[in-house]
């Protein structure tokens, strides 16, 4: 008996008891479901993720003021000189009253230096990021966030028009997109130059932002930045210190550590659903086993061999475990689809995926499948024939 031949008789087997054989496949469906949709979906997330930091820079480290006079300029152009640092940009935050039309709305106004651009790289939507050109820091232009612009109605036909910010007037002259991690608040940029006669905090600015020449060299860089800042204001003790250092490298690592705990943890919870649906195959078969005595018992005493009896409960195990497998992955990547969209990320299917569902299906209809198929292969001939 070949095993195409045995491979029909297990689908002829499962055909003739479709409610009990898709019952059967229920914990196998769920189990390699769960694990494809939460496999791709972490995958997916943690692409996303990766675009996201990507664009802020891994190799970038941000020094944040805790109080007002916290850092200064001077600060930056030390910072500048430090080995390993490539380049730096310093921001002034405030609050601000901005107003377009008859629409007013409080949003934080963000003062960047000419270097913001090379070190933030934001992703423009709708016109253009401020200029870079030291002589055009003294322009009253700005840009926006998605949600800022959102929030004023404004379109892309406003371009180009004024609006009231603190009560002066800036030309508006782009929109960033959101998407890429920027003006995920409602922000507001203009120069520098110009934010300091908003805010009047000369010297003082709010964030340095400093590009290491590597990933590799961040956190030597970082190492060396808080040691001279923390000589230079003379801070003995971390509550006195006047500025926090932030590391985008180290939030990535960290990021990662974090989906890949959960999808362990995820994956060992679907493990259970798959052992579940091995025994809940196991459970099924010896109940065939016991139901088809009588034809195995005609079979061996027609000459059929135990290890052709064993081969068919087998392949029934199998084939029934694989069946659940393929539905599993079909639905698992249908809701990672639909994830997908939802979390505005992109969508695919990762062949090892696929192989390791397939794999895992087979191996639990193989292992759940021996002991029903070595039990009907044992049975005597005469005691089936006469079972009842």
């Amino acid at each position: 008996m070949n095993l195409w031949l045995i491979f029909r008789m297990a689908l002829q087997r499962i055909r003739a008891a479709k409610v009990r054989s898709a019952l059967t496949m229920l914990g196998i469906i769920i189990g390699v479901g769960a694990v494809v949709a939460l496999i791709s979906v972490g995958q997916g997330a943690q692409q996303g993720i990766d675009q996201s930091l990507s664009t802020l820079g891994a190799n970038q480290i941000s020094v944040t003021a805790t109080t007002v006079t916290g850092l200064t300029e001077q600060d930056a152009e030390e910072l500048a000189q430090i080995e390993g640092v490539l380049q730096v940009s310093t921001e002034v935050r405030g609050p601000g009253s901005v107003s377009l039309g008859s629409k007013q709305e409080n949003f934080t106004i963000i003062g960047v230096s000419p270097t913001y651009v090379d070190l933030a790289n934001p992703n423009v939507a709708i016109g253009s990021f401020l200029s870079q050109a030291t002589a055009a820091q003294s322009g009253r232009t700005a840009v926006l966030s998605a949600r800022a612009a959102d929030r004023l109605d404004l379109t892309a036909s406003d371009i180009g028009r004024d609006i009231s910010v603190n009560g002066i007037a800036f030309q508006i002259v782009g929109v960033l997109d959101d998407a890429d991690g920027f003006g995920a608040g409602g922000n507001v940029y203009v120069t520098q130059t110009v934010a300091r006669s908003l805010f009047a905090k000369s010297p003082y600015v709010s964030l340095i932002r400093i590009q290491a020449v590597s990933k590799e060299a961040v956190s030597p860089v970082e190492f060396r930045v808080e040691q001279f800042l923390r000589f230079s204001k003379s801070v003995t003790n971390d509550d006195d210190a006047t500025f926090t250092i932030f590391n985008q490298a180290a939030l990535q690592d960290t990021i990662e550590t974090v989906t890949g705990t959960l999808g362990l943890l995820i994956t060992g919870i679907a493990g259970i659903s798959l052992v579940v649906g091995g025994i809940g195959i196991m459970n099924i078969m010896l109940v065939s086993v016991r139901e088809r005595t009588r034809e195995i018992g005609v079979r061996r005493a027609i000459g059929a061999k135990q290890s052709q009896i064993l081969s068919q409960f087998l392949m029934e195990a199998v084939v029934l475990s694989m069946l659940g497998g393929v539905i599993g992955l079909i639905l698992g990547q249908a809701a990672s689809f639909a994830f997908s969209r939802l979390g505005d990320w992109d969508f695919f299917i990762d062949p090892t995926t696929v192989a390791l569902a397939l794999g895992f299906s087979a191996g639990v209809g193989i292992i759940f499948g021996v002991w029903p198929a070595r039990t009907a292969a044992k049975l005597q001939p005469v005691d089936a024939l006469r079972y009842e």
